[in-house]
C-alpha cells in the first residue's frame, strides 16, 4: 500500500525522477504560505535519499533556502507510470532500541492555546525493506537493508520512520498536489 494517496499524476519526462543536485525547487504548497507568509518558496535541492525495494521507489529531497529547510518526498509507482508528493521536516533521530508498534502517538505544541499539547495518533500502514542510494555534490553512496515504515493519522498527515545503522529518523509530513511544486533543473555535468 502506497502511504502518498492523493492525486497521483502521470509522469511526464520523469521530471521528478533522480533531480541533479543543484537544481532549484519551487513549493506553492498551503504549507510554504503558512510557514513562510508568501505564495511560495525557492529551495536549492542539496542532496536527496533514494530508496528502492520490490516495486517499491520513493526519493526523499533536501531542500535549502537561506532561511527554511524542507523535504519533499515523492512516492513513484512504475508500474502505473504515477507519482504522489508529499512535503516533509524531520521531526527527531533516535537511537533504535525497541522495535515500532502498530501506532505512535506524538505531542505536539497547540498553536492555538500556547502552553497545551495535542496528540496525534499515526497507524502503520506499510514496512519496506529497501536499498538506499544518498546522492550529493560529492558523488553517490549505496547502503542496503534499510527500513522504511510509513504511518497516517486521521487528519491525514504522514510520518515516515527510516530505520538506517540501529538509528531510528522520523519524518513528518502532509500530501501536496504535483501543481505545487516546480523543478528548475541544473544541467548535469558530462
Amino acid at each position: 500500500m502506497r502511504l502518498f494517496k492523493k492525486k497521483a499524476k502521470k509522469l511526464q519526462r520523469d521530471e521528478l525522477h533522480d533531480i541533479p543536485v543543484g537544481s532549484m525547487v519551487e513549493l506553492s504548497d498551503t504549507t510554504t504560505f503558512a510557514l513562510e507568509e508568501k505564495t511560495s518558496q525557492t529551495y536549492e535541492m542539496k542532496e536527496y535519499k533514494k530508496y528502492e525495494g520490490n516495486g517499491f521507489l520513493r526519493y526523499m529531497y533536501h531542500l535549502v533556502s537561506s532561511d527554511d529547510e524542507a523535504i519533499l518526498g515523492v512516492d513513484v509507482n512504475s508500474a502505473l507510470g504515477e507519482y504522489s508528493l508529499a512535503r516533509f521536516v524531520i521531526d527527531s533521530e533516535e537511537e533504535f532500541s525497541d522495535p515500532l508498534g502498530d501506532t505512535i502517538v506524538m505531542d505536539f505544541d497547540n498553536p492555538e492555546n500556547e502552553g497545551e499539547t495535542v496528540s496525534v495518533e499515526y497507524v502503520r500502514k506499510s514496512i519496506t525493506n529497501t536499498n538506499l542510494i544518498i546522492v550529493t555534490s560529492e558523488g553517490r553512496e549505496e547502503y542496503e537493508d534499510v527500513e522504511i515504515q510509513d504511518y497516517l493519522a486521521d487528519d491525514d498527515t504522514l510520518l515516515m520512520v527510516e530505520l538506517w545503522d540501529s538509528i531510528f529518523t522520523f519524518f513528518l509530513g502532509e500530501s501536496i498536489e504535483t501543481a505545487s511544486v516546480n523543478v528548475y533543473p541544473m544541467a548535469e555535468k558530462e
